[in-house]
């Protein structure tokens, strides 16, 4: 029972990392269009899936795709996906120039930021109070005792407390890049 609730809190702040990874820092990474939705091939692609993405300078991205016919495509894609990137189709490559970040547009970054770590410290608690329960029920259905009962409790509590814990620091660690100038 412990090694599950651990993987599933795992996975849950493995899967804040990446949506933290999304929001714009001021600074190019490849992660802020690598999962942008493509129309190609008549179907629906993320850019990674269709280029090499690299970030050379601080505030370029450059994507390049490995099928040049699909340059429009991947270029449109990322105008329709609102992330306020302007793509500049240089020859074979697409340029995107990340503009430097307005205090207004950092606290809104921040704002959000502060929503995702919320229903991620939501989901955490979710997973402790099913595991409590099962725990609960066990001992109701006398498949435990009553000092097993409080010895899994204080230990899903601490496993708990771990993954809340690398939820904040993962926010502290985002929110001290988006306040970066």
């Amino acid at each position: 029972m412990i090694g599950d609730i651990e993987e599933r809190m795992q996975k849950a702040v493995s899967h804040l990392r990446e949506e933290l990874a999304q929001i714009r820092t001021g600074r190019a990474t490849p992660s802020l269009v690598a999962d942008i939705i493509v129309d190609a091939y008549n179907s629906k692609m993320t850019v990674k899936e269709l280029a090499q993405i690299t970030a050379p300078e601080p505030n370029i991205i450059l994507i390049s795709p490995w099928d040049k016919s699909i340059i429009t495509s991947i270029s449109g894609g990322i105008v329709k996906s609102n992330l306020g990137f302007n793509p500049v189709v240089d020859g074979d490559l697409i340029r995107i120039n990340i503009p430097a970040l307005t205090a207004e547009r950092r606290e809104q970054f921040i704002k959000q930021m502060h929503g995702i770590l919320e229903k991620y410290r939501v989901e955490v608690r979710q997973i402790r109070h099913e595991f409590v329960e099962k725990a609960k029920a066990a001992e109701e259905n006398k498949e435990i005792g009553e000092d097993e009962l409080e010895r899994q409790k204080n230990e899903i509590q601490k496993i708990h407390d771990k993954y809340i814990g690398q939820v904040d620091e993962a926010g502290e660690t985002k929110e001290s890049q988006l306040r970066e100038i």
